[in-house]
């Protein structure tokens, strides 16, 4: 079998949704329609991009350097992803991922947003060989920020669900469907997948 693709950011949302959509998206190949929200969200990161720039996103820190957009790719875990923006302290040998987010601030954060800061973190502990303690998301529409407390424990688990995900597409046997069925009704596989 050739090497598979490289993971994203994408499929361990999948993964956290339903495990059959790695199995119809990466084994069977059937993509995913894209949303005119992505296209959106794609248009407005440009727009982050520039304002944060000019501006100091992180209030309570000194003027430490950013870099945007930037390509990330690890060959041992078969995962790649592009982060929005990383806040480095050259001087502590750390670095903080900052994703952006075209929303407004949930009551509580979800994992589907959480396990990109730590996707995020895992790869740049890897690749850049910074200390990653935490990380931020920006929601646009509330202003709000938050703060994500990276963990050893979330690397791990982040980095043992890609093991999962790379596991499913090199067996390909199609897995268990989610436990919730209410997240079928909304899902573009339904028709092909039945939960059987």
């Amino acid at each position: 079998m050739d090497r598979q693709e490289f993971l994203t950011i994408k499929d361990l949302m999948n993964y956290h949704y339903c495990n059959r959509l790695i199995y119809f998206e990466n084994v069977l190949k059937i993509p995913q329609a894209t949303t005119i929200k992505e296209y959106k969200g794609r248009e407005l990161h440009e727009i982050f991009t520039k304002k944060s720039k000019r501006n100091k996103i992180v209030k309570k820190f000194p003027r430490f350097p950013k870099e945007y957009n930037i390509y990330l790719e690890s060959t041992e875990l078969n995962f790649r992803t592009v982060l929005d923006c990383l806040i480095i302290d050259k001087e502590k040998n750390m670095a903080f991922p900052l994703e952006y987010k075209y929303m407004t601030k949930p009551q509580r954060l979800y994992s589907n947003l959480t396990i990109q800061i730590f996707a995020e973190g895992l790869l740049v502990q890897n690749t850049r060989g910074y200390i990653v303690p935490f990380g931020f998301i920006k929601f646009e529409k509330s202003g709000d920020l938050s703060k994500i407390k990276v963990t050893q424990e979330s690397l791990d688990q982040v980095k043992e669900t890609i093991n999962q995900i790379n596991k499913i597409i090199q067996t390909e046997m199609l897995p268990e469907p989610t436990p919730f069925i209410r997240k079928c009704k909304d899902c573009c596989y339904w028709k092909i997948c039945k939960r059987a």
